[in-house]
């Protein structure tokens, strides 16, 4: 099953925004393009966390490409916290490709660490075979 999502986001211009999420027999697999603001950030957020509970599919590959200059750590911290806050508790468990070279690895790493205070299990990665591996490997407790 593939679903395909569209959206328009701001008030003052338009971002692009698409993703793309693939039932696989393990996990989802989810692409996500467009502009690289805090509305996509969120947007794809709740999408994906939406689809999980609509397919009951609780890992997630998210491999992401946005687009334009990066946002700042305080904005990134504070919609990936609205984010981990609206899903902690669903058992979800993630695994996050970043595919463009110019995005700050301390931005990604702070990101993992907000979702990981909050209980749920995130990694970012720049590859997406190293990221399945993690993904589909036994939790260790």
């Amino acid at each position: 099953m593939v679903a395909t999502m569209h959206g328009v986001l701001g008030e003052a211009g338009m971002d692009r925004y698409r993703i793309s999420i693939e039932q696989r027999p393990k996990y989802l697999y989810v692409t996500v393009t467009g502009n690289n603001s805090t509305a996509t950030i969120a947007r794809y957020i709740a999408d994906i966390r939406d689809a999980c509970l609509r397919l009951g599919v609780f890992k997630v590959l998210a491999v992401v490409h946005l687009d334009g200059p990066g946002v700042s750590m305080l904005e990134l911290y504070k919609v990936a916290a609205a984010g981990s806050d609206e899903t902690v508790g669903l058992g979800i468990r993630a695994a996050y490709v970043e595919l463009n070279a110019s995005r700050s690895d301390a931005n990604m790493q702070m990101a993992e660490s907000v979702a990981l205070t909050r209980g749920i299990p995130v990694r970012t990665f720049r590859d997406v075979t190293a990221a399945e591996q993690w993904l589909l490997a036994e939790p260790r407790h």
